[in-house]
């Protein structure tokens, strides 16, 4: 009769553990993807304003590409850290594997021998 008392109390001891370590979840990846999103537009829209002052005053064709490279380089910067941003998310909430209950081998020897 204790061995099974211990035997269930074990079994719901574990599955409480392993419910925290629940993948992370689509819905707040979609979160962070909406938000991103709006990241993305609003970087658009200062751009696209940024375009239209420009052309209202004289530039030189260095002044538009100079512009344009900043642009690009935003654009990239941002993409970049909404990947990293998605992925650090993601990482932080898998679970961690557990240990090998083997030793780590020696590099050169040679069991036995």
């Amino acid at each position: 009769m204790r061995r099974v008392l211990l035997i269930g109390l074990a079994a719901i001891f574990l599955g409480t553990g392993m419910s925290k370590a629940a993948p992370f979840s689509s819905q707040e990846v979609r979160n962070i993807k909406r938000q991103q999103k709006a990241q993305r537009k609003q970087l658009k829209q200062q751009q696209r304003a940024t375009r239209n002052t420009m052309r209202r005053h004289p530039t030189t064709k260095e002044e538009w590409t100079r512009m344009n490279r900043g642009m690009k380089a935003e654009r990239l910067v941002l993409k970049n850290s909404q990947k990293r941003e998605l992925r650090d998310a993601k990482q932080s909430h898998k679970p961690l594997r557990p240990h090998s209950s083997k030793p780590p081998r020696a590099k050169g020897h040679t069991s036995g021998v």
